[in-house]
């Protein structure tokens, strides 16, 4: 029994999990004190600003997360070489693209804009873009080597300097401008001790090829707009909210949606020790054991994310005022609104990112803009009828229906998988992780 429970702490995808957990509890813990030191109007701003400064970091992650995976998995040191390196050129490029913005900025009369994320999002996002390049190349390198302890490690000393610095800031009450300067210093450091530590991949520029950049470039372009899209699916129901209902409204949503990450934690854990294995089984021409291993995986997550969503449905009121404070508790019933439409986005993000990995990234990228279609159409729709935050929340459900009808539709026509088989496979592989007996998909 204890050699089981150590061999199961030793596995990929439970240290993908630990890692994304303890990550995410210190992001818990950033944003409780940051909802308790700022101002609901600055709070609001500083909401608004990381999710711009996230949604454009997207166009960097989009191009080179997923082809930098794909086509380094199970390919041959040169071939590895040749591809990391092409891949630092395009991140090189597409963050001096976004560090134009700032320039841009300086052509806008002053006073022009008044919302004061915006505003920071224009000044600062030219040191973001260049900050956050080597830390995220190392994340996607070391997932390729499924080293996520070392994953671990960076988010770590990103988040912990981050919350040092926040808890200097709650009890010295330096302001917003303080926490955007904290942000900033994490980022850097966090990045430096990357390249200090060779994780990065950066001594590989000289491998460049214009042959992989073609071949990175045609499968990122697609990659890149599902990656867009998908942070849109969450970012632009904050992006309305903050434009049509003001700052305070995206105070109030942001607080569910962050206690939301508690569902997502395993999903996305699950998802990335599957990307390099389900890569793998493509470039090894295995189309028998990727359809097993989907079917196992996805099934899964899906059962395992039942107890998360259970627990926020029934304690959705306490849980946000833990973290938020007592002025947010009219929030539950948009975190239960989350919590129900959880149950379909295992099987949604698992056929996506096989889509992606099976050569058909255009497919994948065509149902998150269905997806998009509805949430954004919707949102609008009752914004402008309703006006309440909840209803927002509600368009979400409507959502992922959509986007797991188009996957399931858009993978079917690819490779010979059934729903039965993947609720099946996911029960067996559920009752081998409960009673610690061998597995044969999600924990191998």
């Amino acid at each position: 029994m204890i050699h089981k429970v150590k061999k199961l702490f030793q596995n990929n995808n439970v240290l993908s999990l630990l890692g994304n957990g303890s990550a995410a509890a210190l992001g818990f813990i950033s944003f409780a004190i940051l909802a308790r030191s700022l101002t609901k109007e600055e709070f609001g701003s500083w909401v608004l600003f990381v999710t711009l400064v996230t949604f454009l970091d997207l166009l960097r992650t989009g191009m080179l997360h997923t082809p930098l995976i794909k086509f380094s998995a199970g390919k041959d040191k040169k071939y590895v070489q040749e591809v990391t390196g092409t891949a630092w050129v395009i991140g090189l490029a597409v963050s001096l693209s976004m560090s134009l913005i700032s320039l841009l900025g300086l052509l806008i009369p002053e006073g022009f804009i008044s919302n004061v994320g915006f505003q920071l999002f224009i000044d600062w996002i030219w040191i973001f873009s260049l900050a956050t390049l080597p830390f995220n190349f190392a994340t996607w390198k070391l997932q390729v080597e499924s080293a996520f302890g070392k994953i671990l490690f960076i988010r770590l000393i990103l988040l912990g300097l981050f919350i040092a610095l926040l808890v200097i800031n709650y009890f010295n009450h330096y302001g917003l401008q303080f926490v955007l300067y904290s942000f900033l210093a994490s980022n850097i450091i966090t990045s430096v001790l990357c390249i200090v530590f060779n994780w990065t991949g950066i001594h590989q520029l000289p491998y460049y090829s214009k042959e992989k950049f073609q071949e990175i470039f045609n499968f990122g372009k697609f990659s890149m707009g599902t990656m867009i899209g998908a942070n849109l699916l969450r970012s632009s129901d904050t992006l309305l909210i903050g434009a049509l209902l003001g700052p305070v409204a995206v105070a109030i949503y942001s607080v569910p949606l962050k206690l939301f990450e508690i569902i997502e934690i395993p999903l996305r854990s699950f998802v990335a020790t599957a990307l390099p294995r389900l890569s793998y089984l493509v470039n090894s021409n295995d189309e028998k054991g990727l359809v097993s291993f989907f079917e196992r995986t996805s099934g899964t997550t899906t059962i395992l994310l039942l107890p998360f969503v259970v627990i926020c449905f029934v304690f959705a009121e306490p849980m946000v005022v833990l973290l938020g404070g007592r002025e947010y508790a009219e929030a539950a019933n948009i975190l239960r609104v989350f919590s129900i439409y959880a149950g379909f986005m295992a099987i949604d993000r698992y056929s996506g990112v096989t889509l992606d990995v099976i050569n058909k990234p255009i497919r994948n990228f065509q149902k998150i803009m269905m997806m998009l279609a509805v949430n954004l159409s919707g949102d609008l729709l009752v914004i402008h009828f309703i006006g309440e935050v909840w209803s927002v929340a509600m368009v979400s459900i409507f959502t992922f229906v959509t986007g797991v009808l188009f996957g399931i539709y858009f993978l079917k026509r690819n490779i010979d998988f059934s729903l039965k088989r993947i609720l099946k496979a996911g029960w067996e592989e559920t009752k081998s992780l409960v009673f610690l007996a061998p597995s044969k998909g999600i924990l191998k």
